[in-house]
């Protein structure tokens, strides 16, 4: 039955198209491998039919997913559930409601799932309904962001940059990196607190491509001067505390943890441990693999206050980097803001041999974590992390934000070192 080929045709070019859009909302990162088995997976399967999809979707999810055993689907019960209604959708008459309908039985069948990675790329496109609220014309459901967004919308990197230029910082720099593949861009903002009596440097990054940006060449406004001297700056015995932020941070590059937390160690620290499929079977996972913090050159031990900022959209990576300073030993790390996103895994690279991504033929994809985190307690994040002084924003405090410029997040970090 070739009916859903009508789609099929066109998925390579929409394929191209959404890229960008995958990076974005699920934080795929680029990072090197450790040695795991290679096996055979569901990746490239073709579907004709509906009950064609149903398999393959079944079935990969089973043996890519990494977290069934923290799960509380019951992955058999969905089989049970949703094949008949698949098979169903095979004897109807052909119309976008069928393969609607085979949209939505597929959000529905992962939309509890943990890992906050998950996405479910549908490349007819199509609505969606979602914990009361219609998706209409999407083709990506990732129900950890949709949630999200149900809290409140991000709020744009633009608005905290002309906020905390403006109205906090003295000595401003910037630098920018833009992915010569994605053209996505990373931003590192630097500057010292012209508010109370200390002297606290500021950092802003958007992104997790401190390590990459600075070793690239062309730009016309370079991050490398910029990182150094916030390197150099945070060397300084007459700096009395560091104020990192990473709201609206989704991620990045697993180099980048040593590469930042790494300055203010002269020793290896363990910070977490990760895991990855070891087998095409629902619960093969390998042992659990140590995450050390490598101290980067010329690095001391840091014993000043660090107020790390966060927001909802503090998310994936940019956890773990938060997860890796509050292991540092000789530091003090305080979390001002808001819980982050919750993420207990990354998407490294576009190499299925370690589980996550697979194709649902031509006409889906799947994208999730393919290398599972745990803290070094170890937790997986699946909730997000706590922070020690919680900030919410409000509809009332953003727009105070935009009209005066206060930020109530920053206020009280300045309020906490100086007091």
């Amino acid at each position: 039955m070739l009916r859903m080929k009508t789609y099929i045709n066109n998925a390579t070019c929409k394929l191209a198209k959404y890229a960008a859009i995958v990076v974005i909302l699920v934080g795929t990162f680029s990072s090197c491998k450790r040695e795991i088995l290679s096996r055979e997976l569901l990746s490239n399967y073709e579907a004709n039919t509906y009950g064609e999809v149903f398999k393959v979707f079944w079935n990969g999810m089973n043996s890519n997913y990494l977290f069934w055993d923290e799960e509380k689907v019951d992955w058999d019960s969905i089989y049970y559930a949703y094949k008949p209604k698949f098979d169903s959708l095979d004897v109807q008459p052909y119309s976008d409601s069928t393969t609607n309908r085979c949209f939505q039985y597929m959000a529905d069948m992962t939309k509890d799932l943990k890992d906050g990675q998950y996405a479910f790329l549908f490349w007819p496109g199509g609505d969606v309904n979602f914990e009361g609220k219609l998706y209409k014309n999407y083709i990506s459901f990732i129900p950890k962001l949709f949630r999200t967004q149900q809290v409140r919308e991000s709020l744009p990197d633009t608005l905290f940059d002309y906020v905390i230029q403006y109205n906090y910082l003295k000595n401003f720099d910037y630098g920018v990196y833009r992915d010569p593949q994605t053209m996505e861009p990373f931003q590192i903002i630097t500057g010292n607190l012209k508010k109370g009596s200390k002297n606290v440097i500021y950092t802003s990054l958007n992104t997790f491509t401190l390590k990459e940006s600075y070793d690239y060449n062309y730009s016309t406004r370079p991050t490398r001067p910029v990182i150094k001297n916030l390197f150099d700056n945070i060397r300084k015995s007459n700096m009395d505390a560091l104020i990192i932020d990473l709201r609206n941070n989704r991620g990045g590059n697993m180099e980048d943890i040593s590469y930042l937390a790494g300055q203010f160690t002269s020793k290896p620290v363990l910070f977490g441990y990760a895991r990855y499929k070891s087998g095409t079977g629902r619960l093969d996972y390998t042992p659990q693999l140590p995450m050390i913090i490598t101290p980067q050159s010329g690095a001391n031990d840091f014993k000043k206050p660090i107020v790390i900022l966060t927001d909802i959209y503090s998310s994936a990576l940019c956890e773990t980097v938060i997860n890796a300073f509050k292991a540092l030993p000789e530091t003090s790390v305080t979390i001002i803001g808001e819980r982050t996103y919750g993420t207990a895994g990354y998407i490294m690279g576009d190499d299925v041999a370690n589980g996550g991504n697979f194709n649902v033929g031509s006409f889906a994809s799947v994208r999730m974590s393919n290398t599972a985190v745990k803290d070094i307690k170890g937790k997986f994040n699946f909730t997000g992390i706590d922070p020690d002084i919680e900030i919410n924003y409000t509809p009332a405090s953003i727009k105070q934000m935009l009209s005066s410029g206060v930020d109530i997040q920053m206020e009280k970090a300045i309020q906490f070192i100086n007091q």
